[in-house]
């Protein structure tokens, strides 16, 4: 029986691609591409695509897409309840965010905070 792609990597090794992921994402914003491909990502670290699937699912248990939609919905999360983005609606703030259509961003906030964009602005400004 063939081992596993994951076997081909030390687990520093995934760890190190997980983070070199993660800085693309988050820091040069690139989750914010709703085109972006695990692909792209994988020749800005030099590496191959399905390393970058690897190493997201052995560090997070998650795949490309699941990874890529917490990070927005997270984003999207700090500014439905930022003062700056309050006369945005919801669904530009997912667009603005990264996702390509509504549905997939209802879905994916939906999966992150179990609760719509919505309810979840409600119920953070009935907080404050």
């Amino acid at each position: 029986m063939p081992k596993p792609y994951t076997s081909n990597f030390n687990a520093e090794r995934m760890a190190q691609i997980y983070i070199d992921v993660l800085r693309l994402l988050q820091l040069k914003r690139m989750s914010r591409n709703p085109k972006v491909s695990a692909r792209d990502i994988a020749k800005q670290i030099g590496c191959d695509h399905r390393a970058i699937s690897a190493a997201i699912s052995t560090q997070a248990g998650l795949n490309f897409h699941q990874l890529i939609g917490k990070i927005r919905s997270n984003e999207v999360a700090q500014r439905l309840v930022d003062p700056k983005f309050s006369d945005y609606t919801v669904e530009e703030i997912g667009l603005h965010c990264g996702f390509s259509s509504r549905q997939s961003f209802y879905n994916a906030f939906h999966r992150s905070f179990n609760m719509t964009p919505r309810q979840y602005r409600l119920q953070q400004l009935s907080k404050s």
